[in-house]
Parts: C-alpha cells; structure tokens; sequence
C-alpha cells in the first residue's frame, strides 16, 4: 500500500482460530484474515500456518518488508515473557517450551514480542476499545471459561513472575465447585459461560418448573449460557435467578478488585458479555454493597466493544511498542 511507512502485524492465536492483522501505528486495520486453528496439527504446522497467513497478506496489501516494524502475538497458556517461550498451552496440544518469539523472529526478520492471550486482548480494549480513556483498566473475559487482564499506568501488568491477571481464579466460595486448577469456588466455575449453562441443567435436574424445559426441548443436556439469557429475557423466574445470582458473584470479584487497585474502568468482555445488559444491574448492585464508596464513585463497569477483534487488536497495539522501544534505542 502506497505511502505508508510503518506498519505492524498483530497474530491472535486461539484453539479455535488464528486471526492476523495489518495496521499503522494509529491502530488502522489495513488488512486482516483469519484461519481455523486445527490445533490437533500440532505446534510446527501451526506456526507454519501463522507465518504463510502472514506473508499472504502482506503480499495482497502490498506491504513489503522493510514497512514492517514489529510483530506482536497473543497465545494462550503460560508463557516465558523474557524469551518469548510459550511453556504450556491447554487449549494447544504439544506446545510445551515452544520458542515461539524465535521461530517468528527468523520468519520475519523484525522485533517480536509475545504475551498471554487474556492480557493481549485486555490491552486492545484499553487502546482502541472502551478503555481507550484510561490509564488503569481491568478486563474481565467470560466466555467458556474466564480469563482477564490488568493494565497500569497504561501498561499490561504481568507480576513478579507473568503469572498476574487469572481473575477467573479468584476464590469466591470456599466449598463450591471443584475448578480445573484444582481450587473449589473460583470465579470461573460460577460466572462462566460453562457454569451459567450448568446451573440451568441443574435447576430442571432439581425439578424446577421452567421455560427452560421448553426451550431445550426437554433435552437439558442441549441448555447452554445462551438458553438460560433466552429464557430470562421471557420472564422465566428459575432463569432470572440464575442470572442474578451470577451478576452478584461476578460483583463480588470486580469490588475485591476495585477495593485492590483502583481502576478507572473495569470492562466485561467475551461471549457472555453480548448478554451484558442482563448481568450488569446485579454486579453494580453487588459492588455498591461490597466497594469502599470513594472507590466505586470513581470506578465505571461497562461492557466490552471490540469482540471478536480485541485480541487481534491487542496483539497490534504490543508490537507497536514493541516497535518503539527497539527504535528508539
């Protein structure tokens, strides 16, 4: 693309899908693409994969290399941050100290910086989504599970050892549910896309007259998190209790994490989050109750803007400064 100077390649890679994306250094997309991950290939093929869908588009937007300033990626999984070694990823079989930020490096030729998935998509809502205004932000993703991301002082906050931001592993109950770190009551097995379809299976396991019977065709095991919205947007009262009491634990966690950090803005993201009107009455009422006043006066709760795209996103918004620091030294 003619007259461009610098642009940069964002790669968002999931279990599901890699997305890929082209932008300059004010976020513009100049061009994206995305591929089902068929993660089952393994590793190698994969990051094949990544890098012919790369240099593909690179090609049909007629970027040439040396417009290239950095790539940025987003994996999921436990991750080495100093070199860019991916330890383990549980959604991606056989990535167990993969190089990653090597193999790209070789590929591209050009300054690669890699970071956990929850943290890059929390970023691109702070850069370009409903965060764009802040400099603390906290991201909450609800989608089949939850995962999160903390920014300070407009940058992604990683901890002592990377390990900072598993907001899904906050313990809500003691004795809940039994959580696939091993913990019981995290936040995931209560507030989770999984976890609000379970407690719809259970209510009619528990003999509870619902609309949600109805609706799954009285089939319980078909009911999902997308059931259960449904059928308290009809009024059903088995499925409205399920949603408040998932908005109330989903407070609990959010007024720990105000009352801890002090965000200006703690946004709610990932498929559930499309039923974010649902939810949100119940987590400020929850959060009034729970959060020092001073800190919640100052503290906004919204929903998500940048979907499918905030990893994508995210993974632009790291390269950029990535590209910058490796320029300006």
């Amino acid at each position: 693309m003619a007259g461009l100077k610098k642009v940069y390649l964002g790669i968002d890679l999931g279990g599901s899908n890699i997305s890929v994306a082209l932008a300059n250094v004010a976020g513009k997309i100049i061009g994206f693409d995305r591929i089902e991950t068929l993660a089952h290939r393994g590793p190698e093929q994969i990051i094949d994969h990544i890098i012919k869908l790369a240099k593909q588009l690179q090609k049909s937007e007629n970027i040439p290399s040396s417009v290239l300033q950095a790539v940025g990626v987003g994996v999921p999984g436990v991750l080495n941050y100093t070199t860019g070694v991916v330890r383990f990823s549980p959604n991606l079989p056989g990535w167990i100290n993969i190089p990653l930020r090597q193999k790209l490096r070789s590929a591209f030729k050009k300054t690669v910086v890699v970071d956990n998935d929850a943290n890059v998509a929390a970023y691109g809502e702070k850069w370009q989504g409903a965060g764009k205004k802040y400099n603390h932000v906290v991201v909450y993703t609800l989608g089949t599970g939850v995962g999160g991301g903390i920014i300070l002082n407009g940058k992604i906050f990683h901890g002592s050892s990377g390990g900072a931001g598993e907001l899904g592993h906050t313990t809500i109950l003691p004795e809940g549910p039994l959580c696939a770190c091993g913990n019981r009551g995290c936040l995931e097995t209560l507030v989770s896309g999984a976890a609000i379809g379970r407690a719809g299976r259970e209510a009619l396991q528990d003999g509870n007259k619902s609309l949600l019977r109805e609706l799954c065709e009285d089939q319980p095991e078909n009911i999902t998190a997308k059931t259960v919205f449904q059928a308290a947007r009809k009024g059903d009262a088995v499925a409205k209790e399920i949603i408040r009491r998932t908005g109330k634990y989903l407070g609990i966690a959010i007024a720990g994490i105000i009352n801890l950090l002090n965000p200006e803005i703690v946004i709610i993201g990932g498929g559930v989050s499309i039923s974010g009107r649902d939810l949100l009455p119940y987590v400020e009422a929850e959060v009034k109750k729970r959060t020092m006043k001073a800190l919640a006066e100052c503290t906004r709760i919204v929903t998500a803007e940048l979907a499918d795209k905030a990893g994508v996103m995210g993974a632009v918004g790291i390269a950029i400064q990535a590209g910058s620091k490796s320029t300006s030294k």
